[in-house]
């Protein structure tokens, strides 16, 4: 697994570098998307499938990418020819990611034992923004074997400020004594 997300990366930062600027990495970034979407797990197995003929595979690419910018559509020509085009959806996600990164957005996930309304999600990423220095893009999850508090990831780093670590953490500490 590591090599495909290793593979996607790699075509993700080549399809970025074709980029000239800021307008063309969203408009290369909507269209994988939107062909990720469009074509869905189906599509891109039969794309991927031998038993269609190349010809086939690739004068479909063709049809499907006529409106869509021309390196994406280079990119799935080549992702067909190679065998490759499972590695759609996580291009995908890895050029988002790349993106991000270059702005400065670190993505968070947020676990909280409720639901958070609205302006409680807003306030919470306000004070990360602010403690962190970076701009994220949070994601909400509820677990109620949190028991109250809440773990927060940001990238690689966890916080986990729940009251259920801090209870295995007591017992930790009791039973050591």
């Amino acid at each position: 697994m590591a090599l495909g997300g290793s593979a996607a990366r790699r075509y993700a930062e080549a399809l970025i570098d074709l980029a000239s600027g800021p307008d063309e990495v969203a408009a290369l970034s909507s269209a994988l998307i939107r062909l990720r979407d469009a074509l869905g797990e189906g599509g891109i197995r039969s794309l991927g499938d031998p038993s269609i003929p190349l010809a086939r595979r690739s004068e479909l690419v063709t049809r499907v990418t006529a409106d869509q910018p021309r390196a994406v559509g280079s990119l799935l020509q080549l992702l067909v020819r190679r065998r490759r085009i499972s590695l759609l959806p996580a291009i995908a996600g890895a050029f988002g990611d790349i993106v991000d990164r270059r702005a400065g957005i670190a993505t968070a996930r947020i676990t909280t034992p409720v639901a958070l309304d609205e302006g409680a999600q807003k306030a919470l990423v306000d004070r990360l923004e602010r403690a962190s220095g970076k701009k994220l893009r949070a994601s909400f999850v509820v677990d109620p074997a949190l028991i109250g508090g809440a773990k927060i990831q940001v990238g690689d780093h966890l916080v986990d400020a729940s009251i259920r670590a801090r209870l295995e953490a007591l017992r930790v500490q009791l039973a050591a004594q």
